[in-house]
């Protein structure tokens, strides 16, 4: 649900990983089908709270990010080089975001199973109060030890917790932290960078699975957490269809895109056919009924209306419901005129709007052969399969 706030996601990507002992760092390594780093940019990106993301890295892995993410993931603006230190790095990144921005939320790259929820409660702590960070109960008895390893002291496991990333600012307490310290070593995450200027950081208990990719057996446990989401997943799958009538003095809108024709379609909204049937198959999905219930043609709020804004709101929807869109496959069907010049941009409106990756939405378009209604260029009609995950 989007607050009226424009949040700036900087994912950090630039250590070397020497831990993982591998001839390639940890950010390219392959987790069940995906690299860390596309796993870790995927989730920011789906995520509606997420509004731009910042990817720092290292210098020489710059061409190789911009294949692996700028392909799937609109939502970066800047990929840039770090610095030789995490505090360096996040400096980059912030220095990269856009002007506009006043949230910014920081992630390690490495944590690659993070999720929507996290990245959503621990906003919801730092818009409350400033300064935010996921972190993780304890549950062994923790020991302050001296320099032989001897305990010293023992801390209630009460008043201490693991902390992860995300950890999330306002753009002003974070700009202040950066202008009030210089980088030091001994910063290793940003909450010490806020903590130094007297503000207070609340955490927020998001559980253990929010792991960092640290050593070769973190892969594997990786794996194991991924594979057991997917089995408890909530998986829904819906279907839609619908029909516009060709006529002459109408715009011909599909997917968002107005395409020079002598004919348009007929309807009360811009008749858009193919986020129509979008539309329907996510409301199917979700057991919603149809647009003709939320958006009735008998109301002028929706005469001459963008599909595409309706689309927003059917996305609305499927959120409050906790579901989110995994993938849509749509079929245009039609004798004239011809799409295929016009596709990608559909793909790239709906993705959009939707806030998933292009590569999660398929877009196709036949004829009838000339049979029936719409081989004789009498109107348009559209099919659309959608697939939505809790």
């Amino acid at each position: 649900m989007r607050r009226g706030e424009f949040v700036s996601a900087i994912i950090l990507a630039a250590g070397q990983g020497s831990r993982m002992c591998s001839d390639i760092t940890k950010q390219k390594m392959n987790i069940c089908g995906k690299s860390v780093i596309w796993r870790a940019v995927d989730v920011f990106n789906r995520s509606s709270e997420i509004d731009s993301i910042v990817v720092v890295c290292r210098e020489e892995e710059i061409e190789w990010m911009k294949d692996e993410l700028c392909r799937d993931f609109n939502k970066i603006h800047a990929i840039v080089v770090g610095g030789k230190t995490r505090a360096e790095s996040a400096r980059c990144g912030f220095n990269a975001i856009l002007d506009n921005t006043t949230f910014v939320a920081i992630h390690d790259g490495a944590r690659c199973l993070v999720t929507e929820k996290i990245v959503s409660s621990v906003l919801d702590k730092a818009i409350d109060f400033g300064a935010a960070t996921a972190a993780s109960a304890a549950t062994d008895t923790i020991k302050i030890i001296d320099e032989y390893y001897a305990v010293k002291e023992t801390v209630p496991r009460n008043q201490v917790m693991a902390v992860q990333t995300p950890q999330i600012f306002s753009k002003e307490i974070y700009s202040k932290a950066l202008e009030s310290n210089i980088i030091d070593l001994q910063i290793t995450d940003d909450n010490m960078l806020v903590e130094s200027i007297g503000q207070k950081v609340y955490c927020v208990d998001t559980g253990k699975d929010n792991i960092k990719i640290t050593t070769p057996g973190d892969i594997k446990y990786a794996e194991y957490i991924i594979e057991g989401r997917s089995v408890v997943n909530d998986i829904r799958v819906g279907h839609g269809y619908d029909v516009h009538r060709l006529t002459e003095n109408r715009r011909l809108i599909i997917g968002g895109v107005d395409i020079p024709y002598d004919k348009g379609l007929l309807g009360h909204s811009d008749a858009d056919v193919l986020t129509h049937a979008i539309m329907d198959a996510l409301l199917g999905a979700c057991g919603l009924g149809d647009i003709g219930r939320h958006f009735p043609d008998s109301s002028n709020s929706y005469k001459d209306i963008s599909s595409l804004v309706l689309l927003r709101t059917v996305k609305e929807l499927v959120e409050k419901q906790g579901y989110s869109v995994s993938n849509i496959d749509a079929t245009l069907v039609m004798q004239k005129p011809k799409i295929a010049p016009y596709i990608e941009m559909m793909v790239d409106n709906i993705s959009e709007i939707l806030g998933i990756e292009r590569g999660r939405i398929n877009i196709k378009a036949t004829t009838e052969e000339k049979l029936g209604f719409t081989g004789r260029e009498e109107g348009v009609s559209a099919h659309a399969v959608a697939t939505l995950i809790k």
